[in-house]
Formats: C-alpha cells, sequence, structure tokens
C-alpha cells in the first residue's frame, strides 16, 4: 500500500531528463509516451521533492496519486462529506437503538400507571437504550416474581422503538372470614370443572359456561323458594379458562454477559504472552501488578478474573418458532398455582418481522377461578 505519483513532464530532450532521474537513483514505475515532448512518469510519491529540484528547465505536474496518498486525497476532499455519512449513521444506530414509547395494553388506569413505574424502575421508559433481549426477559420474570399477587402473567416486546406490554392481572383470594356474608362468584369467564363448597349452597354446575361475576356458591339457604337463612360461602371453584398470548424470538443472537463467577490467581506474562491457571475459558481481568522486570521481559500480576458467558445463536425459522413457543408455555406456567395445569396448547398465528419469529399461541388451562363478593346489607 506504498504511494505512488503520477507526473506530466513537457520539455525539449525529454529523454535527458528521463535519465538524469536515472542518474540520481529515482526508480521510474511507468512511462507513457504523448507527444515527443510530453510524457506522464509514475513514481515513488517520496522521490517527488527530490524530482522538482532536477526538473530545471522542465514543466511538472501533478496528474493522479495512487496508494495511500490516493486515499488520504479523497477523504480529506470528500471529508465533510464522509463526516456526515458516519454522523447520520451513528445517529441512526443511536435512533435506532432508543425507546420512543412504552405502551402498556390494560384498560384499568391503576394497573396500567403501576405496571409503568415498574417497567420505569428497571429502566424500560422512554427515551432510555433498549435492552437486550436475555435482559427484558429476565425483567419480565422478576416483576412477575415480585407481583404474584397482582399479575396473572406479563409480556414484554418490542417493535421498533416501542415496547409493548400486555399483562393479564391476578384476581386476589383473600378473605378474612368474619361476620359478613360473601357468595363465591367466577372470577373471569370459564366453563366449571370443579366445585368445592364447605358453605353456601351450590348454584353452579360442572360443564356450566360462566362469566365474570356469575355466582356459583350462593349465600342463600332456600326452601320452597323461600330465604331461611344467609352464610357466608365458603370453598373452591375451578374451570377451565383461556389465555392468548403473543411472544417473539430472535432467529440470531450475541451477548457477552457475566455469570457472577469470580476467581483470583496468579498470572505470569512472558514475551507478551499469558501463563495461569484460570478455570474460566473467557473472562474480564483486573491486573495488580506483583514485579515486573526492567531488564527482562517478565512481570508477575495477580488477577481478579469474572468468567463471561458467551451466548451465540443463529437459528432456523423452524427452531426460532420451537422456542417461541417454549417461551410462551412457560410465561403460562410460571404463573399457576398448586393443582392448576395447561389443558391443551395450539399455535393461531406464525409470522416473521425484524429477524424474529412471532407466534400467538392459545392456552386453555384449568385453573382456580375462585372470588368472594361481599354481600351488601
Amino acid at each position: 500500500m506504498s504511494s505512488s505519483i503520477i507526473l506530466n513532464v513537457k520539455g525539449k530532450n525529454i529523454n535527458n531528463f528521463i535519465h538524469r532521474l536515472n542518474r540520481n537513483g529515482i526508480n521510474i514505475y511507468k512511462i507513457i509516451y504523448i507527444e515527443k515532448d510530453n510524457i506522464n512518469i509514475e513514481v515513488s510519491y517520496k522521490d517527488y521533492d527530490t524530482i522538482f529540484k532536477l526538473k530545471t528547465i522542465y514543466d511538472i505536474s501533478i496528474i493522479d496519486y495512487k496508494g495511500i496518498k490516493k486515499i488520504t486525497k479523497i477523504i480529506s476532499y470528500n471529508k465533510y462529506l464522509i463526516i456526515s455519512i458516519i454522523m447520520s449513521i451513528g445517529l441512526l444506530i443511536i435512533l435506532s437503538n432508543i425507546i420512543f414509547d412504552v405502551e402498556v395494553l390494560y384498560s384499568g388506569n391503576e394497573m396500567r400507571n403501576y405496571i409503568y413505574n415498574e417497567l420505569s424502575n428497571y429502566g424500560i421508559k422512554k427515551y432510555n437504550f433498549v435492552k437486550s433481549f436475555d435482559d427484558v426477559d429476565s425483567i419480565k420474570n422478576e416483576i412477575l416474581k415480585n407481583n404474584k399477587d397482582k399479575l396473572e402473567w406479563l409480556d414484554i416486546e418490542r417493535v421498533g422503538t416501542k415496547y409493548i406490554v400486555r399483562l393479564e392481572p391476578r384476581k386476589i383470594i383473600d378473605i378474612s372470614f368474619n361476620d359478613k356474608i360473601y357468595d363465591i362468584v367466577a372470577s373471569r369467564d370459564a366453563i366449571i370443572k370443579s366445585i368445592e363448597a364447605y358453605s353456601g349452597v351450590i348454584v353452579g354446575n360442572i360443564n356450566q359456561y360462566v362469566r365474570k361475576g356469575d355466582v356459583i356458591i350462593s349465600n342463600e339457604i332456600k326452601l320452597n323458594d323461600e330465604i331461611k337463612k344467609k352464610v357466608s360461602s365458603k370453598g373452591n371453584v375451578y374451570g377451565e379458562v383461556w389465555y392468548k398470548i403473543s411472544v417473539s424470538y430472535p432467529l440470531k443472537y450475541y451477548e457477552e454477559k457475566e455469570t457472577g463467577n469470580v476467581g483470583n490467581y496468579l498470572n505470569i506474562r512472558f514475551i507478551n504472552k499469558d501463563y495461569n491457571l484460570s478455570k474460566f475459558k473467557k473472562y474480564n481481568s483486573e491486573d495488580k501488578i506483583i514485579f515486573k522486570s526492567m531488564l527482562l521481559p517478565i512481570y508477575l500480576s495477580y488477577q481478579k478474573e469474572k468468567e463471561i458467558e458467551i451466548i451465540n445463536y443463529d437459528l432456523t425459522e423452524e427452531e426460532c418458532v420451537s422456542k417461541a413457543k417454549e417461551k410462551a408455555r412457560n410465561i403460562v406456567i410460571s404463573n399457576l398455582e398448586e393443582n392448576e395445569y395447561i389443558i391443551d396448547e395450539k399455535s393461531l398465528k406464525i409470522s416473521k418481522k425484524d429477524s424474529k419469529m412471532i407466534v400467538d399461541m392459545f392456552y386453555t388451562v384449568y385453573k382456580n377461578i375462585t372470588m368472594y363478593k361481599e354481600i351488601e346489607g
């Protein structure tokens, strides 16, 4: 990649000039005769000043450059354009990695505002940089773990520069039985599959479809359609309920992250090569020099090493869909309580967008739908 320069030389007896250059040790790479007294020559760029001193009566002008010098000339000539392009690409990369909107798809203002605050605590908010796929998954699981009494499930999907958050609130089945009277009603739309009544009167039937709020175990004890007594209903009702979940999974992914494992080792560096007893294959290290010789190419250091896990995969569309289905299933399972389970699952739609596979899943779940409703008066 050495630089050369193409010169135009004009003058009488131009061959004398060529001989003069040869006598002064200047190597001519190429000569092109244009006319008798007009030639182009290619020489090393470093010889240009010497040639200019030897020109005497000859006219010499620069035609072109080759090698590194040509590249630097092009860059110099177009520097403002190149700077603009680099800045534009950099700005585009930055803007494409900033979240400009977070939308929680839920109608209740109190729950929606609560989720916005939770997301903000983990850095998922407007004008912050996007999180990695694994970070988003970890944040989602952490929010679910800390809000088991509030959330059935939660999904966070990145669409361009926007996060879309879907959720299903959890109905709290927690009541201190006192002198108040309660009915047991359906916490959501479902088909009744099991009823256990410890007090009250069962008014719902197995395999009956009920809407949210329908009474299943009543407080009213009747005889001949006449209310004889009211007792607080107690029991459990399980039903077949339904979830529709949309999840995405990337086809390609690369990340280096610290595992939390730390080791301390003695390191020997000899002629720029390290020798230590680290058990980690990949790691970040912090050196504390113990000994360094000014005469020999050797020094000893005490290293604190943090293990790095490399997550790197390139999936086929089929593998990616399988991972997305597994992810969706884990979302449902993570929110099931004792005695609750998945009855059936189906994929509704599979699509590809922005190097991700998006899978819409439909789940039928056996779930506790017990909810206590206080009876006024």
